[in-house]
C-alpha cells in the first residue's frame, strides 16, 4: 500500500504510535450507530450498505483501522437497552478488531514529556503510552502489551456491551463532568459578551485556561523529568488553589506565553483551536457533550487520517485550520466513506 494521502507517517518515536501506514479512520458515535443499523438490518440501515461493506472489507484486509476511544465506551454504556448496546458493540468490534486510541490525558502526558526533553538539556525521554493499541486494556491505561493476535474479540464485545459496576452512579455515567465543563465554558462566553478586549487578549485567556485544565499533568511531567516547578516559570505555578494575592501576578506573567506553550502540545493545541472557534460566536450555547466532542476530536485530528463526525464539527475543523495542519480528511456523512477510502488507500 502506498503512503496514505501522500504524506510521511504521522507519528514518530516521541508519540508512541505504531500504526505504520495503516489508514486510521475515526468515527464519532452517531456514525457507528449508522453502521450498526446496516450490520443488524435495522430500519434505515440500507442507506449505509456501501459504506459498511467497504469499511468491513478494508478492515479485514488490514488497510484501515477504526480505533475506538474511551468516549465510545462511555457513550455506548449510556445506552439504556442491553440489546442496543450489544448490537453496537458487535459492530464496533467487527470493524475495529478492538483497535483503540489512547485517552486525551495519556496523549497529553506524552506531549509534555516530549516537550520537556526538547526544552531542557539532559532530560531523558520518557517511555510514551502508545497512541494506538489493542483492547479496552489499552484505552483504559491498564496494559499496552496486548497484541492484535492475542485479543479475544468476544471478550471485547462483552466489555463494550456490559456497563461496569457503578457506572451510572459515577458522575451519572460521566454526565456530571460534561455539565461542569458546559457551565465553565458558558460562563466564559457570557463574560466575554459585550466586553471590549482585543481578540488577542481573549485568545490568551483561553490558552491560560487550557493550561489550568492540565496543571496536574504539568506537575507530574516535571516530577518525571526531575525538574522544579520554577523550570517552567509561571506555567509551573498554575493551580486552582493559588493564594489570592498571587493570582494576578501569575496571570500577568502567563498570558504572554500561554499560547506558545499550548502550541507545543499537539492535541491540547487542537482542543484549544476548537474551543476558540466556538467562542468566536458570542451566541453559542455550550452543551455537555462538547467536552467529549472537543477532547476526542482533538486527538483524532492529530493522530488519525480521516474523521467522520457531525456537520458542525467538520465545519469547525476546517475553519480552525486543523485539517490542513495535520493533513486530515473530514466528512459529515458515513455514506462518503467509499470515495474517501478509495482516495487514501492506494
Amino acid at each position: 500500500m502506498n503512503n496514505p494521502v501522500g504524506r510521511e507517517p504521522r507519528c514518530d518515536q516521541r508519540s508512541g504510535c505504531d500504526h505504520g501506514l495503516v489508514v486510521s479512520l475515526y468515527l464519532d458515535q452517531a456514525k457507528w450507530i449508522d453502521l450498526a443499523r446496516t450490520m443488524h438490518g435495522r430500519p434505515g440501515g440500507e442507506a449505509f450498505r456501501d459504506a459498511f461493506d467497504i469499511a468491513r472489507h478494508s478492515a479485514q484486509m488490514g488497510l484501515v483501522g477504526f480505533p475506538l476511544s474511551a468516549a465510545h465506551y462511555i457513550e455506548t454504556w449510556r445506552a439504556g437497552s442491553r440489546e442496543r448496546r450489544t448490537r453496537l458493540a458487535q459492530t464496533m468490534i467487527e470493524l475495529s478488531r478492538a483497535r483503540t486510541i489512547a485517552r486525551p490525558p495519556d496523549l497529553c502526558d506524552n506531549e509534555l514529556d516530549a516537550f520537556l526533553t526538547r526544552a531542557f538539556v539532559g532530560v531523558p525521554m520518557q517511555q510514551p503510552w502508545p497512541v494506538f493499541g489493542w483492547s479496552y486494556g489499552h484505552v483504559a491505561h491498564l496494559t499496552s502489551e496486548l497484541t492484535k493476535e492475542a485479543v479475544d474479540l468476544e471478550v471485547e464485545i462483552r466489555q463494550l456491551a456490559e456497563r461496569p459496576a457503578g457506572f451510572d452512579s459515577y458522575g451519572r455515567g460521566h454526565r456530571d463532568f460534561g455539565d461542569v465543563y458546559r457551565a465553565g465554558e458558558q460562563q466564559l462566553a457570557d463574560g466575554n459578551r459585550g466586553r471590549s478586549e482585543p481578540a488577542e487578549t481573549r485568545e490568551a485567556i483561553l490558552a491560560a485556561s487550557a493550561i489550568m485544565e492540565i496543571y496536574e499533568n504539568i506537575e507530574w511531567a516535571l516530577d518525571r523529568a526531575g525538574l522544579p516547578r520554577e523550570a517552567l516559570g509561571p506555567i509551573g505555578h498554575v493551580r486552582p488553589d493559588l493564594p489570592q494575592d498571587s493570582v494576578q501576578e501569575v496571570l500577568n506573567e502567563l498570558l504572554p506565553i500561554a499560547q506558545g506553550f499550548i502550541g507545543e502540545l499537539p492535541t491540547r493545541d487542537a482542543a484549544l483551536r476548537l474551543r476558540s472557534m466556538r467562542h468566536q460566536n458570542p451566541e453559542t450555547k455550550w452543551e455537555s457533550n462538547d467536552l467529549n466532542d472537543i477532547a476526542y476530536l482533538a486527538c483524532a485530528v492529530v493522530h488519525c487520517d480521516v474523521i467522520v463526525t457531525e456537520k458542525q464539527w467538520v465545519h469547525e475543523l476546517r475553519r480552525s485550520g486543523l485539517l490542513e495542519k495535520h493533513s486530515t480528511e473530514a466528512l459529515d456523512d458515513v455514506r462518503g466513506l467509499p470515495e474517501v477510502l478509495i482516495t487514501v488507500v492506494r
